[in-house]
């Protein structure tokens, strides 16, 4: 990827920040967790199954097989994600992100077995489904906030063309980062936090972000609990995002980083008021330290400085953990994101809503999929090769 960070750092640093050490191989790994106070470790595969990593060994049997109801037919579909609620240890629930064989997205609730190892098939209820013309853009983190809280982020679905605008529509919930309540309420399969930014004014009330063209990771930042999304671009652009409140408006498709969007000659009102990405990545460039020239961005968006060098191409963004490892004392606080085509990985500083200090790790991973982080905060960063890894001091 080339990033040169403010201070003039190279890609080429003098000693890693970290090292990899693969803990096993998986077919598409997609995603790793664990339960809040848990010694285990779940690897989520594209093809549905669950895993359980329990000292250092793969257990035998699947903790969950979804694969009967998974959808693989598009590249960005599969079972994509996992959270556990944070009373698991007393309630055994937690919930799962995948595309149906209809190509919908799919919030489903399950319950863990007597055996702790399994969980129970019978007891799958379905939370949220949202119909998807197409077999793109499906997004599919689940995460549980501190508030207890359920975020879920849900693409475009492919449907941006001229004169559509989905991830600007409030009535939709393409293009967003939704906040529920998963537990049900009556005959509702969920319930809608009442500090939500749309409660009681128009739009759908489950959003919580929007403007987003393929949230595919995100993460909440330990200290602010600012929402921080590796929103994956399209022709140009990659970028990382920050919501320090609800109700941010991301820009897609009217802008792609901070560049006006082809779709946007025609933009809705509601893109006058934008927030720009605190890191942009421009496909076959990099953000350097020189000043040379700044792009003009209108509509109402504020300057961005957009000043490039050129650099390896990135394709799909992975953003979204904040390493709060001790083991790893040069990472902790900065959030790490990387790259499927460019493997190397990097790390930032936040600041308020500014990204500072942006910087490489020294290590790659080539088809990066997924960080994740488990119930003792160790990090971990998977490829759709098969390697999981955990990142260790050097």
């Amino acid at each position: 990827m080339g990033l040169i960070s403010h201070d003039g750092m190279s890609e080429a640093a003098a000693r890693p920040e970290a090292t990899l050490v693969e803990i096993g191989r998986f077919d598409q790994p997609v995603h790793v967790t664990s339960p809040p106070g848990d010694d285990r470790l779940f690897v989520v595969e594209k093809k549905g199954k669950i895993w359980v990593v329990h000292q250092g060994r793969r257990l035998p049997r699947p903790f969950l097989d979804l694969s009967h109801l998974v959808s693989v037919e598009g590249s960005e579909e599969g079972l994509l994600s996992l959270a556990f609620a944070p009373d698991y240890a007393s309630t055994g629930l937690f919930f799962v992100d995948y595309t149906d064989r209809r190509h919908w997205s799919v919030v489903e609730e399950y319950r863990r077995a007597t055996n702790p190892n399994r969980a129970d098939p019978r007891t799958a209820r379905r939370v949220l489904v949202i119909s998807d013309e197409t077999n793109r853009h499906n997004g599919g983190l689940l995460l549980f906030g501190p508030e207890g809280l359920l975020y879920i982020g849900q693409g475009d679905a492919g449907g941006s063309s001229p004169g559509n605008f989905p991830a600007q529509r409030l009535d939709n919930l393409h293009g967003k980062i939704l906040r529920i309540d998963p537990r049900p309420d009556g005959q509702r399969p969920y319930r809608i936090p009442r500090d939500n930014p749309f409660v009681g004014r128009e739009g759908r009330d489950e959003i919580w972000a929007y403007g987003l063209r393929n949230p595919w990771r995100f993460g909440l930042d330990p200290s602010t609990k600012a929402l921080v999304i590796g929103d994956v671009g399209q022709l140009s652009a990659e970028e990382i995002d920050v919501a320090s409140h609800g109700g941010v408006n991301f820009g897609w498709s009217c802008f792609e980083g901070t560049a006006p969007f082809a779709y946007g000659l025609n933009a809705p009102p509601s893109c006058d008021e934008a927030t720009p990405p605190a890191i942009e990545l421009v496909r076959g460039s990099a953000r350097v330290s020189q000043s040379s020239t700044a792009a003009a961005v209108t509509r109402g968006r504020p300057r961005t400085d957009t000043r490039l060098t050129s650099g390896e191409p990135v394709c799909s963004i992975v953003a979204g953990v904040a390493v709060q490892d001790p083991a790893l004392p040069a990472l902790v606080g900065r959030h790490l994101y990387g790259d499927f085509c460019a493997s190397s990985l990097h790390s930032f500083r936040l600041e308020g809503e500014r990204a500072l200090d942006n910087r490489p790790l020294g290590i790659e991973v080539p088809l990066l999929s997924s960080f994740g982080v488990d119930s003792q905060q160790r990090v971990y960063a998977t490829s759709l090769a098969g390697p999981v890894y955990r990142l260790e001091a050097p």
